[in-house]
């Protein structure tokens, strides 16, 4: 089970549900269990059956740790005794109780779709009206709940409680309410349906389609606005991105201004007459004619331009929804970036040369690194030998970057990135100064000090992991070469003593490295249709 999806949004506040193989909150051994308890469970006993699916269901589910305070196995009790363990027989006996009084959600929602769609037009007039005074009269919200419960609640209860008496003569007599005397009936209340009830079922069905709908809702609502938002097509994005920022702040300085109630009016009252059936049939003809007659003129014209176009109030504007798509394309069509992002890449060359005894010790060529591999990196710690690529060409720049510069260059200012990343325990070449005379080619390369020499001065601190100051550290050995370097000025401070033919212990560890730079650029990241294309090409 994977841990984490970044494409799911989901609850991750709280830690993974874990499933409660010990007692229920409802078999707890609590005297006075808290009113929480009382209404997750129905107070029956777990039976082998649940047991066995509990059991079953922990393998799948993977536990939290035990020092988390959230959530604990076994019978141990929760920190937080209002959110039970995840249980299957505690699941399904939650959706029995949650589908027998859920009845209430879907008889509104019938009634609101009744409303809407014109089923009775008095009653959508009625709505009409009401929705009319509250845009104009904003104060008439507070209003309504208080009305609703006394129109819709109490007045039901109240005729439920004094029902007309049973009529006993045979003539046709519309019965009468007597609000006088006491109650003839008990008071009416909500009761949950019985889960052998027609009602139980139709509930669960209710249910059942009320998910489809909310996953088809979900489902349009993402393939809708998810290629305007998530900049997989950074061009029509940035285009949506540019407008919302415009509105916003033209908002944000004139909202106060705009006449919100008419705006509300005008538009609920739209809306609401553009759904009656009789008015979308009579808009439906008019538009169709109007769109006939305008192909009939356009197909006269002497160019073939002006058929998705139409001319109103001297306007020219898309006559279908092609035409209407291809202006938003080349409203969409902007620069984002003329010149893309560019970086330094870095790889390291390593090489290689035996300090045993009796060997050639010459420069072998190990690998192309991304790490310098120096002497404090974690791999030498580890024992590990560098990580990396034999050649060149198998270099290859990072997602989403591309080389731009055609060739790799040397680094030979090796101080800077020594430095940068405070190395330790390596000799490495200075470049030359201008006024000096020396003609020699400086490498860049930063080579180990040899571990087998420690030296220390009078302070007795270890100079022996400097950068490129030998002068003390050599002193007792290579005091006649270090005065040889010196005449010469600083174009090579360090060297190969060996090199030279200079005396005395080596200087050189088994690695020596340098640097070499590329420039990258970035490039566009393929999108999830190119990828399925690709794969798919590649398939057949």
């Amino acid at each position: 089970m994977d841990e984490h999806t970044s494409d799911v949004i989901a609850n991750r506040d709280v830690p993974i549900p874990v499933i409660s193989v010990g007692k229920q909150r409802g078999e707890s051994k609590d005297p006075k269990p808290s009113a929480v308890h009382q209404r997750s469970t129905s107070g029956a006993g777990r039976s082998l059956q649940d047991k066995l699916f509990a059991k079953l269901l922990q393998q799948v589910i993977p536990a939290e740790d035990v020092d988390n305070d959230s959530v604990v196995m076994g019978d141990k009790r929760p920190v937080d005794p209002k959110r039970p363990a995840f249980s299957l027989p505690l699941m399904a006996n939650n959706f029995r109780r949650f589908n027998a009084r859920i009845g209430i959600v879907f008889s509104f929602q019938n009634r609101v779709e009744r409303l809407l769609t014109w089923r009775k037009s008095s009653h959508t007039f009625s709505f009409l009206v009401i929705y009319s005074f509250v845009c104009l009269d904003p104060h008439l919200l507070v209003i309504i709940p208080i009305a609703s419960i006394l129109l819709f609640v109490m007045v039901p209860a109240f005729l439920a409680r004094h029902p007309p008496p049973p009529s006993t003569s045979t003539s046709s007599i519309t019965p009468y309410y007597s609000f006088e005397g006491p109650a003839l009936a008990p008071a009416k209340t909500i009761k949950p349906a019985p889960e052998t009830s027609k009602d139980f079922f139709r509930n669960m069905r209710d249910l059942q389609n009320c998910m489809a709908d909310f996953s088809d809702v979900h489902d349009a609502t993402v393939s809708a606005f998810a290629p305007l938002t998530n900049f997989s097509n950074e061009k029509l994005s940035s285009v949506v991105f540019l407008l919302f920022t415009v509105i916003t702040v033209l908002l944000f300085v004139s909202a106060h201004l705009l006449p919100w109630r008419i705006i509300l009016l005008v538009g609920g009252n739209a809306a609401i007459l553009f759904s009656n059936p009789s008015l979308q049939d009579f808009f439906q003809s008019v538009a169709g004619d109007f769109t006939n007659g305008t192909a009939r003129h356009t197909s006269k014209g002497p160019t073939a331009e002006k058929k998705d176009a139409m001319d109103i109030l001297g306007l020219s504007l898309p006559s279908s929804p092609s035409a209407t798509m291809s202006s938003l394309r080349s409203l969409a069509d902007i620069s984002l970036d003329t010149y893309p992002e560019e970086r330094e890449v870095e790889i390291f060359e390593i090489q290689y040369r035996s300090l045993a005894p009796y060997s050639n010790s010459q420069w072998d060529h190990f690998l192309f690194s991304p790490m310098p591999y120096d002497p404090l990196s974690p791999l030498r710690i580890a024992g590990d030998r560098p990580k990396g690529c034999r050649f060149f060409d198998d270099v290859q720049p990072p997602s989403g970057w591309a080389w731009k510069s055609k060739k790799w260059e040397l680094d030979l200012d090796c101080r800077e990135w020594v430095v940068e990343r405070m190395i330790t325990g390596v000799g490495f070449e200075v470049s030359a100064s201008e006024d000096s005379a020396t003609s020699d080619e400086i490498g860049g390369w930063v080579w180990d000090l040899p571990s087998a020499t420690s030296y220390r001065d009078s302070d007795g601190v270890n100079t022996a992991l400097g950068y490129e100051d030998f002068e003390s550290d050599l002193r007792s050995s290579l005091k006649g070469e270090i005065k040889k370097v010196k005449k010469k000025g600083k174009g090579r401070a360090s060297q190969d003593y060996e090199e030279k033919g200079g005396a005395g212990a080596p200087v050189m560890g088994e690695w020596r490295r340098r640097r070499w730079a590329r420039i990258v650029h970035r490039t566009s990241m393929p999108s999830e249709s190119d990828k399925r294309q690709t794969a798919n090409e590649d398939r057949d």
